[in-house]
């Protein structure tokens, strides 16, 4: 493996994905493309550029002639680039068509005009809709029932056609909630622990019966090296935690760890307009290749809280200390601004996914 690109490598997943193919493949060169958008942080990667193995393109992956040229020469490369929280989806799906569908063609387009070696797409369960009464396996059909999940589904379908057409090498895995430090506080478990640290109100969708699998972001690391390496191209392969909580349960979990009345930091609020009551996939094809989930939310929680605890300041100005990192070229002020003084966006938090 000589050279590499991620996409979305400045954000949660992919950087610690970019971290875990550091480490896999230490001779390689890796290109991270990421726009830059609210979720993404140049801190995560901030080691990994200092050690020059790493390089930040700051661009966006529809940026077809740009992209074009970074991919040139690839082995790989992983497209985990994506708009991704539910509600957002909601209020407005233009960014999730504009990312999600026609970022990943524009991605397509050029890794096939390059002859790369393997196009491997991070997509997730809930293109397969609700699943209450059972798990599904990679030959259910997929049937997405929210504007987020659509695009995934979506994008996955060209995938497919540039594989078919085009016979571009590509695999696909579809994980559960992918849950760990980094992580941008919109989604339910870092947003939970940010409000009872800021001292604010958590507001529950509905009733908090939702169900959902969370898996650690090492144990996903892991999948994806041992789908690029023991996978078939073409391949589609779930990636199952191990085991499912309510949203409900996740809150407790996480009050009584941080020694919270649960009465104290939540508040009920309306649901979404559709709420899938669980999603759970099988895994039998990626357990097959050697892999098994291995991390729970009951032993992770107290590093998760601590890592919130600590940077807290990259994701609210208010906790944010004045200082410079010169591994980050020089940020104005660590999480809430970036290099030349640009402010991130920073849309409405609400529990999500």
């Amino acid at each position: 493996m000589k050279k590499i690109c991620i996409t979305g490598g400045a954000g949660f997943i992919a950087s610690h994905v970019t971290e875990h193919l550091c480490h896999k493949y230490p001779t390689a060169e890796i290109i991270v493309i990421d726009s830059m958008s609210y979720a993404a942080r140049q801190e995560y990667l901030a080691p990994l550029i200092a050690s020059g193995q790493v390089r930040l393109v700051e661009v966006s992956i529809c940026e077809r002639s740009v992209v074009r040229e970074l991919l040139r020469n690839t082995d790989l490369v992983v497209h985990a680039a994506a708009e991704s929280h539910v509600d957002n989806s909601y209020k407005d799906v233009r960014p999730f068509i504009e990312s999600n569908i026609l970022g990943t063609i524009c991605l397509l387009q050029t890794a096939e005009e390059n002859g790369t070696g393997l196009f491997f797409h991070v997509s997730t369960d809930e293109v397969y809709g609700e699943s209450s009464e059972r798990d599904f396996s990679e030959n259910d059909r997929m049937n997405p029932t929210n504007p987020y999940a659509a695009s995934k589904a979506s994008a996955e379908m060209f995938v497919h056609c540039f594989a078919k057409s085009y016979g571009l090498p590509i695999r696909i895995t579809r994980a559960n909630n992918i849950y760990g430090t980094r992580q941008y506080p919109e989604k339910l478990i870092p947003k939970l622990i940010c409000d009872i640290l800021r001292g604010r109100k958590f507001e529950v969708h509905g009733n908090g019966s939702a169900i959902r699998s969370f898996l650690h972001v090492s144990d996903f690391c892991e999948a994806v090296t041992t789908i690029v390496e023991k996978g078939e191209n073409g391949g589609i392969y779930n990636v199952p935690a191990l085991r499912d909580y309510s949203v409900m349960d996740v809150i407790r979990l996480l009050t009584r760890a941080m020694q919270v009345p649960l009465r104290e930091v939540i508040e009920y609020g309306p649901d979404r307009p559709f709420n899938d009551s669980r999603y759970g996939v099988t895994g039998d094809r990626l357990v097959a290749l050697g892999w098994r989930p291995r991390r729970t939310l009951e032993e992770d929680l107290d590093e998760i809280i601590a890592w919130y605890r600590e940077n807290l300041g990259l994701y609210y100005q208010e906790h944010a200390p004045i200082t410079t990192c010169s591994n980050c070229e020089g940020l104005l002020r660590l999480g809430s601004r970036r290099a030349g003084g640009r402010a991130p966006r920073a849309p409405v938090l609400t529990p999500g996914e």
